[in-house]
């Protein structure tokens, strides 16, 4: 590999991160072959690799097979998951999801608790706060293994700044939640939307893992998207929820006609739902209990649930046509319906999408369900303070080395 920067602590931090990567992705792999396989010297790999046994993320666990009839048994390296741990934080206005995750993003210990109904800055943040030291008291891990804190939350974020610009659900604005949490945990915190951070748990753990170029879909009170483009979040502040989809009489709240949110929603199909269906016990129907009805064969929950997957297999050819990915993931709380809602879905979807399209492009479901912005929580906090993932990504389109 030859590095594309003159930087020589630029070039050692890509190398390291790009160790880290390998080990991440591979149960055991040897010094010989990380060489080979990033076109690095024995020499520099051998350097990181000492300096990663030195702080313990990595772990010598035996001999492989040799390489060369005759020769030397190459000693096998394998990430230590348990060297340093990270906290996922999933910040919802009615629900609060913690988790502890090792260096793989396997989490070890997972608590939901009601989120306070005092929506103030000071308040909820001293709430996740208490919340981030009890869960770790609780996992038994030691704090001092404890590097990090990711947090996903509904609205728009500028990651880098760990700003949320706009929280329509707790109607903040212009808070600066990653330093605000640093300040009360002492943890380096990571944040960003609730969408992408959903995108990032596929990537690690989900549909999305190994595949380079897809599309989430987020179908829970609202409609939300993330895009990863060769391996990589794209940080935009489009609102997928509000592009014109069909013509009615019903103003979104952003003040529009026709937007794909007032007819594909969760927050839509309760609307219609409770238009539609209401008992006589006049008891509210929410999303979950309009697929129920729906499974158990009533003909006006199920028709709901075909134009809300109609509505939506329509959006998303526009975005297919446009990016082409790989994959079309389909998540968040009315994703668990299933096949009511895929299965329409994926019709309007064929029905409106170039051939070209349609034959490279697969649409499915998450296959982390609503546990995906807690995952995705923790795979981003591994991702900014342990493996430096921007820099792979970066250098390996660089240098078009696939691992």
């Amino acid at each position: 590999m030859r590095l594309r920067t003159g930087d020589p602590e630029m070039a050692r931090e890509i190398n390291r991160a790009l160790v880290l990567h390998l080990l991440r992705n591979h149960e055991a792999i040897s010094r010989t072959w990380i060489a080979r396989h990033l076109h690095l010297s024995k020499v520099t790999i051998s350097t990181i690799i000492n300096d990663l046994l030195e702080k313990g993320y990595v772990l010598e666990i035996g001999e492989g097979s040799s390489i060369e009839k005759g020769g030397r048994r190459p000693i096998m390296l394998s990430l230590n998951t348990s060297s340093k741990f990270v906290v996922g934080v999933d910040l919802g206005t009615t629900n609060t999801v913690l988790a502890i995750g090792d260096m793989k993003g396997n989490v070890l210990k997972e608590k939901r608790v009601p989120t306070s109904r005092n929506h103030r800055v000071e308040n909820i943040i001293g709430q996740v706060a208490y919340l981030v030291d009890e869960t770790i008291r609780e996992s038994g891990v030691n704090r001092d293994k404890i590097v990090g804190l990711g947090v996903a939350v509904a609205g728009q974020v500028e990651k880098n700044l760990g700003l949320i610009i706009f929280s329509p659900h707790f109607n903040w604005h212009n808070v600066r939640i990653a330093e605000l949490l640093e300040a009360k945990t002492g943890l380096k915190t990571a944040a960003d939307n609730y969408t992408r951070v959903m995108a990032i748990g596929e990537m690690w753990l989900g549909e999305g893992k190994n595949v380079p170029n897809f599309i989430f879909i987020n179908v829970g009170y609202g409609v939300g998207s993330a895009i990863v483009i060769e391996g990589k979040i794209y940080h935009h502040h489009s609102e997928f929820g509000h592009i014109f989809i069909t013509k009615n009489k019903v103003r979104c709240p952003c003040g529009k006609y026709g937007c794909l949110e007032i007819v594909a929603s969760g927050s839509a199909i309760e609307k219609q739902a409770n238009q539609l269906m209401v008992g006589q016990d006049k008891t509210w129907l929410s999303a979950k209990m309009v697929a129920e009805r729906a499974l158990e064969g009533d003909s006006v929950a199920k028709n709901i649930y075909r134009e809300a997957g109609r509505y939506l297999g329509r959006g998303i050819s526009i975005l297919a046509n446009s990016l082409n990915p790989e994959k079309i993931i389909i998540g968040g709380g009315v994703s668990l319906a299933g096949s009511l809602l895929l299965d329409p879905i994926i019709r309007e979807f064929k029905e409106n999408t170039m051939d070209v399209v349609k034959e490279k492009t697969k649409v499915c479901r998450s296959l982390l369900g609503m546990d995906a912005a807690v995952n995705g929580a923790i795979a981003m906090a591994l991702n900014d303070i342990i493996f430096d993932f921007e820099l792979v990504i970066r250098q390996l389109i660089n240098t078009q080395i696939a691992t």
